[in-house]
């Protein structure tokens, strides 16, 4: 709840008493929102063993650059994640402790077992505004006047109002994929999807 009034940890403490973590983070996507006073980075990660989420935070003020990724989308970083204090803790600070080397296609849910997975959290931190997901067997379609990922039960997942299709249309080339994206009420935005086991960033 502090963190949602503006408290802030500071990040020697996190890294000495936050909950730490040993795992195979599997990156799953990146979501960059520019802006001439500040730059924000979403990194998704999700643990290979755990499957616990976890989310690197960034900011750059000024136009500057952000500090480099510490993995490609569908890469593992192993590592330990210290994460931050809250309701739901996801932010976290990461500790590489070894190269980041290849990955295979994660696995990933329906539309409805994603849907309640964010329901989920929701009843930890009914604040809580973005989601991260792993859809499996999906295909993107017309939706309205937008798109969506229609899995394999004809259930469907809106993406975000105008989020351009065309790169997934071509990925999928009509057969089902994996896609990794980031939800929140508005909609799914797309991260990573995987033709095979070779990720694709979007």
């Amino acid at each position: 709840m502090q963190s949602r009034i503006g408290w802030t940890t500071e990040t020697a403490r996190v890294l000495a008493e936050g909950e730490k973590l040993e795992d195979d983070w599997l990156m799953l996507g990146r979501v960059i929102e520019p802006d001439e006073h500040l730059t924000v980075r979403r990194v998704w990660l999700r643990g290979a063993t755990t499957g616990r989420l976890g989310l690197l935070l960034t900011f750059a003020a000024g136009g500057r650059p952000l500090d480099p990724l510490p993995a490609r989308p569908g890469e593992y970083v192993p590592g330990a994640l210290s994460f931050y204090p809250g309701a739901l803790p996801m932010r976290a600070l990461l500790t590489q402790s070894a190269p980041r080397r290849p990955a295979p296609r994660p696995s990933g849910l329906n539309a409805r077992q994603a849907l309640a997975a964010y329901v989920e959290s929701l009843a930890a931190d009914p604040w809580n505004e973005r989601w991260p997901l792993v859809l499996q067997d999906v295909r993107p379609a017309r939706h309205g006047e937008g798109w969506a990922l229609v899995d394999a039960y004809g259930d469907a997942l809106e993406l975000l109002p105008g989020w351009d299709a065309m790169r997934l249309l071509a990925v999928s080339a009509g057969d089902p994929i994996t896609v990794a994206g980031e939800w929140n009420r508005a909609g799914l935005r797309p991260m990573t999807c995987w033709q095979g086991d070779r990720p694709v960033t979007l």
